[in-house]
């Protein structure tokens, strides 16, 4: 049986250090293969979006767009991709920063072949295991109609709205792959599942607003968002203006 390629994406400016961590990469580890080499997290995500890899691998420090915007926006969109930074001591602090937006983990310039290794092992172990859960999941996609996987979605987005949620999360817990629920939904309803969660939440937070008595962080916290800043440009992206403008607006 042919041992599975995990597809990888390099982000890093620096031609040299960029195909010397793809020779690593491949060398330390052979379920992992590197399949793009882009020099700005502009360029990786556009790559990322058309044809999404198994893991990215980005420097903080790029032109365009850093690394750290790179990782924020595959955590909002993408986030069954997972995320390695690369970073030296100078950006260390950020490297910490870049955990909050689901980043895997992270290595230190120059990269150290042990480190790596570990890094890639544990990848792999992850890797393995959902794509274990996924040809589990297979009998049951075939036994259910797009509509009811859709309705089922739904159903579970309604129920946990006001937790931890996202694409994985869903997959994991109805048995699905977060590929496959991408492709039906979007069959079905025309958008993403991420974009319904979004979009459901901003519904009963934009319900909420008309309770005097909550602080807009409240009402974040109770639709899922920990994050007021990632809550208020949600709101802005699914009605045109950000929470405050729209409490606002209530009262006039």
């Amino acid at each position: 049986m042919e041992e599975r390629k995990y597809r990888v994406i390099i982000a890093e400016d620096e031609k040299l250090i960029a195909k010397n961590i793809a020779k690593h990469i491949e060398a330390e580890n052979p379920c992992f293969k590197v399949c793009g080499i882009y020099s700005n997290g502009e360029d990786a995500l556009n790559a990322i979006k058309q044809q999404p890899p198994d893991v990215v691998f980005t420097d903080i420090s790029m032109p365009v767009m850093s690394g750290l915007e790179l990782a924020s926006k595959i955590h909002h969109t993408m986030n069954n991709v997972k995320c390695v930074i690369i970073t030296g001591y100078a950006d260390f602090q950020y490297a910490k920063e870049a955990l909050h937006y689901g980043v895997r983990d992270y290595l230190l310039k120059p990269v150290d072949k042990e480190e790596l290794h570990r890094v890639l092992k544990e990848l792999e172990l992850s890797l393995t295991d959902i794509y274990a859960g996924v040809k589990a999941g297979n009998d049951q996609e075939a036994s259910l109609s797009p509509e009811e996987i859709v309705k089922l979605v739904k159903e579970y987005v309604q129920n946990n709205y006001s937790g931890d949620l996202d694409l994985n999360t869903i997959a994991q817990n109805l048995g699905f792959s977060s590929s496959y629920l991408t492709k039906v939904f979007n069959r079905v309803d025309g958008i993403t599942p991420s974009k319904y969660i979004r979009n459901y939440r901003m519904g009963i937070a934009k319900q909420l607003m008309n309770d005097k008595g909550m602080t807009l962080q409240q009402i974040a916290a109770a639709v899922g968002y920990n994050d007021p800043f990632h809550f208020s440009r949600s709101f802005k992206q699914t009605f045109g203006m950000n929470p405050t403008e729209y409490r606002e607006s209530l009262n006039r």
